[in-house]
């Protein structure tokens, strides 16, 4: 059995105080070595899926709205373009119903009311050919001097902008969704989408002298928007998901490539090296987050055990076996040594390499008397079987310090110092033993 020393070391046997590094830089250390979720290669993957299809969804949405927009304008510019000639066309074929001479010898738009039903027939008969819905003809005071609708007549329109601008000498026109119109046949229509333009009159000195209000139907066409709109927006949205899909498949595989060397490399920033075990600074990350852990089932309960130990181990004359056999062989025996530590130890102790030939164990949930049986566990496995390398038995036995946290204890570096004091204890007292202060 190993020397179980509980006397205080003699002031030779005490070192230099042991760097330690701060909980305050091992809460910092623990932010570094476990990154947030947001930076997690599959968190990324899943904001870019959800950026694709708000991306998808925008463009589709932007894409239909401007193919109606560029159709809907097509559609107001035909009719403009086909009212206006059919205005001129109507014009010149009425004038002489449409026009009066003024006391000047100027001539203006005025119709005789014995010559309403005579050019109404003929605007009628004229312009049913060409899916004119209604019509208006207004003088430059705004007043409507003939409609299709009759009883308007007479009416005068003075807030109307469009007329305004029409009456100033500009061609004006706008889609509108009529809910009722009365067509050239007097009946009533419902859902009428018509283009509503307003076309200026000049006389032959090229002087404006009237306005032609005319509402060319253009149902059917506003209709075929929808399907124009529906057909693009489908094909847009499959060439979308066509791309926006290869590009998944090949970011998936760029993500997984990348999860990949995270995992590596953050295994390398938490593991030795040479033995695979936790290395000095993430082992204590580790005692921290179980110091954390004890402080918080304290605040639940107070009752609760406070129970948290270390092991601080130490290979006896490592010189001698590198001086003897070589680096290599002893970077193998370090290998082994930290083996046969881990396979004393519960599954949920943790061990790590402290530095050069130094370990330090971590026991969550371990009183004292917990912590001596596994260090007595690792002092048996490494003392009694030699060490086999390269056909050469080599015997190593260990020096080791045991301490617990305490409830007086501010943080647990305290009992980790104790520890260390203890392996200095053993090492000053012969080696090959246990020792605590």
């Amino acid at each position: 059995m190993p020397y179980l020393d509980n006397t205080p070391p003699s002031s030779s046997s005490v070192k230099a105080p042991m760097m330690l590094v701060s909980p305050e830089k091992t809460a910092q250390y623990g932010e570094m070595l476990h990154p947030r979720a947001k930076k997690d290669p599959d968190t990324l993957l899943r904001s870019l899926i959800l950026t694709a299809v708000v991306s998808m969804l925008v463009i589709v949405s932007l894409t239909g709205y401007g193919i109606y927009r560029v159709y809907e304008h097509y559609i107001i510019m035909n009719a403009e373009a086909e009212a206006i000639s059919i205005c001129e066309g109507l014009y010149q074929a009425e004038k002489g119903l449409l026009l009066s001479a003024g006391p000047n010898g100027k001539m203006h738009l005025a119709i005789e009311q014995t010559n309403l039903p005579l050019l109404d027939d003929h605007l009628r008969s004229f312009l049913r050919p060409f899916g004119i819905a209604k019509i208006k003809i207004y003088t430059p005071d705004h007043r409507i001097i003939y409609s299709t609708d009759t009883r308007i007549i007479g009416e005068v329109d003075s807030r109307n902008v469009r007329l305004k601008h029409a009456l100033a000498g500009f061609s004006e026109s706008e889609l509108e969704d009529k809910d009722e119109v009365q067509d050239l046949a007097d009946e009533q229509r419902f859902n009428v989408d018509v283009v509503e333009t307003y076309i200026p009159v000049r006389d032959q000195y090229k002087n404006v002298i009237g306005c032609f209000e005319v509402y060319v139907d253009v149902t059917r066409y506003s209709q075929e928007i929808g399907s124009v709109v529906a057909w693009s927006v489908a094909i847009m949205g499959l060439v979308l998901l066509f791309v926006f899909g290869v590009s998944f498949i090949l970011i998936r595989k760029g993500t997984n490539q990348l999860k990949k060397t995270q995992q590596v490399l953050e295994k390398l920033s938490i593991t030795d090296s040479l033995t695979g075990i936790l290395n000095q600074r993430h082992i204590l990350v580790r005692a921290g987050a179980e110091y954390s852990k004890l402080l918080r089932s304290m605040e639940k309960d107070s009752a609760n055990p406070f129970f948290l130990g270390f092991i601080m181990i130490d290979v006896d004359y490592f010189k001698t076996v590198n001086d003897t056999y070589g680096h290599l062989v002893g970077d193998s025996v370090l290998q082994a040594f930290a083996d046969r530590i881990g396979n004393s130890l519960r599954d949920y102790d943790e061990v790590g390499r402290f530095g050069g030939e130094e370990f330090l164990v971590v026991l969550p949930n371990a009183d004292l008397e917990q912590v001596g049986k596994a260090a007595t566990r690792i002092w048996t496995a490494v003392r009694e079987t030699p060490f086999t390398v390269d056909g050469a038995a080599i015997h190593v036995t260990a020096s080791l310090g045991i301490a617990c946290v305490t409830r007086e204890d501010s943080d647990y570096t305290a009992a980790l110092k104790r520890a260390d004091d203890g392996l200095y204890k053993a090492k000053h007292s012969g080696r090959d033993r246990i020792a605590s202060v």
